[in-house]
């Protein structure tokens, strides 16, 4: 059996070409090939900003503000930059900085939300980065000692993202990408998503004649007379169920003051 271990807190374990990560390994994964995205982007399209790319629950992320429109097609072609990246094996070199010449550095190149993140942190705060190759980057880590560990990463999609999650924020391009120790979870994961895609209930609801969607309620079922039998069906189960449960019904207006609603803080997000 072979180990790697990577800062401490990254463990591979590999017998019989068979590797098992756990979730928060696989994270520590993710976010290193969240940085070899950036790494890609700084490459392909040098005046890019880079502002923050975590691990997520299903892969990564990393927001950019650029004057580039990104397409498909750029995802191809960072997907292979990321590949080569990968071949490169570079390490993930830690390093610390006081906070005036952790600034300072990220003046010099040039990335302003890198700057406002931290001097943001607090005063003392210990200002991590991490290098690999010839890119540089602000984190608080862990990140794998290699970027050769990567065996097989996918990047899947595009979104706009407010800076910070503030509309008032400029909008950023997200990228979204997903990633795995073996080729072979990387397929198994893709196949999951087309399966998946199947079997989603917009496309069902429509094909079988359940329900329709109007834009004047854009995630709002109109449903339709079969697909009335089938919500009575499942509701009769529900009062069953919890009827033999010793559970009772109650019933709340729908519409109330708002005031209930911006104590709740739902106002904030649905007032539109």
């Amino acid at each position: 059996m072979d180990i790697i271990r990577t800062l401490g807190v990254f463990l591979v374990y590999k017998k019989k070409g068979l590797i098992k990560m756990e979730m928060n390994e696989l994270q520590t994964l993710r976010h290193s090939a969240s940085h070899m995205l950036a790494q890609a982007v700084k490459r392909l399209y040098p005046d890019t900003k880079l502002a923050i790319g975590p691990a997520i629950d299903d892969g990564f992320y990393y927001d950019f503000d650029t004057e580039h429109t990104f397409t498909p097609e750029d995802l191809e072609a960072l997907e292979k930059e990321m590949k080569k990246i990968i071949k490169e094996g570079n390490r993930l070199e830690k390093f610390t900085l006081p906070r005036e010449e952790a600034i300072a550095l990220m003046k010099e190149k040039e990335e302003p939300y890198k700057v406002e993140l931290v001097e943001d942190l607090p005063e003392g705060e210990e200002i991590s980065f991490y290098k690999q190759g010839e890119f540089t980057d602000l984190c608080a880590g862990p990140h794998l000692m290699s970027t050769k560990t990567v065996k097989a990463v996918k990047l899947t999609s595009l979104a706009g993202a407010y800076w910070r999650g503030d509309e008032k924020n400029k909008m950023l391009t997200r990228i979204y990408g997903i990633s795995y120790p073996k080729k072979a979870e990387l397929e198994e994961y893709l196949h999951r998503l087309e399966e998946a895609k199947k079997r989603d209930h917009r496309k069902l609801g429509k094909e079988l004649g359940l329900f329709m969607m109007c834009d004047e309620g854009p995630g709002f079922p109109f449903f339709l007379p079969k697909g009335m039998v089938l919500k009575n069906t499942l509701l009769d189960y529900w009062r069953d169920l919890h009827k033999r449960n010793g559970y009772v019904e109650i019933s709340t207006p729908i519409i109330l003051s708002r005031h209930l609603w911006e104590n709740s803080g739902h106002w904030d997000h649905y007032k539109d």
